[in-house]
């Protein structure tokens, strides 16, 4: 290797380096510091890794030992920790992205706005801040097509060189096969590329079939290997305790087989024919989500022209693309959008491309346009004016997805179980979901053992019988009382374990969450009672007397036992209401700008209280419950508000429409507060 080679080698590196810092620097920036609802699994995909568990299907072997790997780095707790590695890898595979363009163009700075405009993208840049499969798995993409086109790279250099075909040191063919049986473990839709991954080796070497056959063989050895990792799956079935997947657990051949390529077969092309066109349509508005129109149209121009100018590799990403996009449009799934991401990825391949062709004419102009003049001037000219041009759809990229990406301040599930750990009695029952998505509450007792003494029967194997539980201690769940629902969904308790008839009594009310389908999640911790709670009362004496109307409502008063509480804490709050008209409303309680909770008149009870009891008409309702005061809330003394709230609507953004100030708290550091 000359030193003009070398030096430009050490270039290439130093300027990917620079993009993988870049982007995981916004990615650490809008990094989720622990737990979260923005994925459906994330909260057993940040848990699994560290007790070296089987996740549901499809297991995702590698991403569970790469997880565990990054448990150990000494920065937060440990599910900010296996975020992290959502937001490493990411970065790593846009970096590689950078070298992958770099392979097709041989232009760094088309090869960098690709790699960013993609790194930027809205459905990419969502899943880099959470724990999830999708960014670790572009890493392995990238990596897996890297490494596939420097093995063509090398063949057609020594072909050029020497004439002969296949005469390459394999090196980079064995490293693209064993990677790409590991790619597995991350996802193992990535098994569709197969097709696409082998007509490129025949376009770029077919003689290798008969010339070279024990590469071949030894790769696709290497390839077996990295499909071992599946072994993983009936070595530690005995560790699920999700219903639905211990029904299909990897035990014997058959279930491996149900677990993995067999899994959800009712998702699989769920749509009939005359569906397809209304779901490309779908898929088409999802693509001009994450790259505008104008990024459509260059990418369909870079289809164009790779087509005439580099056939071997058109073929390679063109098939990549089809088959992913088929599969996955006949896919029925409610976060449809992340499971296009690789097609993102190799859409923006095509539009790297496009633009590179673009810059070629661009420069091509110019030379003729400079012809005769002294210098190289012109060229900087024209590289700096690229330089800045490319670099505004990317800053606007940015800008626009910053906002829905930035998880930083998610902190609702830590601040809410920190609680509930708190003042649950000792020798008590917990009752939440079970499997996939019980994992907001498993992940304190599987990490870090919390509150050993509490019973949690969706975790403890087999579900427990209604006698076992009423032997066991005073009862507590975190699921909300809907008779008609309950015991429907395989992750929901039974609908016989506990008595019916039963209260359930909101005792601590979290800020809740946002599911990727932009539904609200509530956290509410009840305690489940034989009796009903003080609800309605002739008189009142609140430590505060109010006496303002709230739409239909009147705040007769309040109590609030202290005056200061700490980032993360609670507060004990008691409102007093008298209905003066009857109306579905909620009472949403905020501290300065912080809203802190919504709940329904009466927390859930009051209709079932009223049909059973019948109050007096001018009774007065109490509402006596404790109050999570989210860790972001800023610092110093903050306002306490209650008003009314319209019930959530779906995609809408929810906003008290009356308002009525109540007193000021000091709002303290925990730290200082625990010292």
């Amino acid at each position: 290797m000359d030193t003009c080679t070398n030096r430009r080698l050490w270039v290439d590196w130093l300027i990917a380096l620079l993009i993988l810092a870049l982007a995981l620097a916004v990615y650490n920036a809008t990094l989720t510091p622990s737990l979260s609802y923005k994925s459906p699994d994330g909260n057993e995909l940040a848990t699994i890794p560290y007790i070296l568990g089987l996740a549901h299907s499809t297991g995702y072997p590698l991403y569970t030992w790469l997880g565990k790997l990054f448990t150990y780095i000494p920065i937060g707790d440990i599910a900010h920790r296996v975020n992290l590695m959502s937001a490493v890898l990411g970065a790593a595979g846009v970096a590689v992205l950078y070298g992958i363009v770099l392979l097709i163009t041989g232009r760094r700075l088309v090869a960098a706005f690709t790699a960013l405009l993609f790194a930027f993208s809205l459905a990419f840049w969502s899943q880099t801040g959470i724990a999830e499969v999708y960014a670790p798995n572009v890493f392995m993409v990238t990596l897996t097509v890297w490494l596939l086109l420097k093995w063509g790279e090398e063949e057609e250099r020594v072909n050029e060189a020497t004439g002969q075909r296949g005469s390459s040191p394999p090196v980079y063919f064995l490293a693209f096969c064993l990677t790409f049986g590991l790619s597995l473990g991350t996802h193992l839709s990535n098994l569709g590329f197969a097709p696409a991954f082998a007509l490129y080796i025949l376009l770029v070497n077919w003689r290798m079939v008969y010339r070279r056959p024990w590469v071949l063989l030894l790769g696709a050895t290497l390839f077996i290997l990295g499909c071992l990792q599946f072994l993983w799956l009936p070595y530690k079935a005995y560790t699920l305790n999700d219903p639905l997947m211990r029904r299909n657990a990897p035990r014997t051949l058959e279930g491996i087989y149900r677990y993995t390529l067999g899994a959800f077969p009712q998702m699989k092309f769920a749509f009939p024919l005359q569906a397809i066109p209304d779901r490309i349509v779908l898929y088409l508005y999802l693509l001009q989500q994450n790259f505008g129109l104008w990024g459509i149209l260059l990418g369909l121009y870079g289809m164009m022209e790779m087509v005439f100018r580099d056939v071997k590799k058109f073929y390679l990403f063109i098939g990549m693309y089809l088959v992913h996009v088929f599969f996955f449009i006949q896919y029925r799934v409610f976060d449809l959008d992340v499971f296009f991401i690789p097609a993102h990825l190799l859409y923006v391949i095509f539009i790297g491309y496009g633009v590179y062709r673009l810059v070629e004419y661009l420069f091509l102009l110019a030379r003729k346009v400079a012809e005769g003049t002294e210098g190289r001037l012109w060229r900087v000219a024209l590289n700096v004016g690229l330089a800045l041009l490319l670099a505004f759809p990317v800053a606007g990229e940015v800008r626009a997805n910053w906002e829905a990406n930035d998880y930083s301040e998610d902190m609702a599930i830590n601040d809410f179980y920190e609680n509930v750990w708190e003042i649950l009695p000792q020798g008590s029952i917990l009752i939440g979901r079970s499997g996939v998505f019980g994992y907001d509450m498993f992940y304190w007792r599987l990490v870090y053992n919390v509150r050993p003494d509490v019973l949690i029967p969706m975790l403890e194997g087999p579900r427990p019988s209604p006698e076992t539980i009423a032997e066991v201690g005073p009862i507590y769940t975190t699921q909300p009382p809907d008779p008609q629902r309950a015991g429907r969904g395989p992750w929901s308790p039974p609908p016989d374990l506990l008595k019916p008839g039963s209260w359930y009594i909101p005792v601590l009310l979290g800020q809740g969450g946002t599911s990727p389908r932009g539904h609200y999640i509530s956290l509410t911790l009840y305690r489940v009672s034989a009796e009903p709670p003080d609800l309605v009362v002739q008189q009142a004496r609140p430590e505060h007397v109010v006496g303002q109307s709230l739409g239909g409502l009147e705040l007769v008063g309040y109590d609030l036992e202290e005056g200061e509480v700490s980032q993360g804490g609670r507060l004990h709050l008691t409102l007093y209401w008298r209905v003066r008209k009857p109306e579905r409303v909620l009472i949403a309680t905020s501290l300065g700008d912080t809203a802190l909770e919504a709940h329904d008149l009466g927390l859930g009870n009051l209709q079932r209280y009223v049909k059973e009891y019948r109050p007096p008409r001018q009774g007065i309702v109490v509402e006596d419950y404790l109050l999570v005061v989210p860790s972001h809330t800023p610092l110093g003394s903050q306002t306490l508000s209650v008003g009314l709230q319209k019930p959530f609507r779906f995609g809408e953004e929810a906003e008290a429409e009356e308002v009525i100030e109540l007193t000021e708290i000091v709002v303290v550091d925990k730290n200082e507060s625990l010292s």
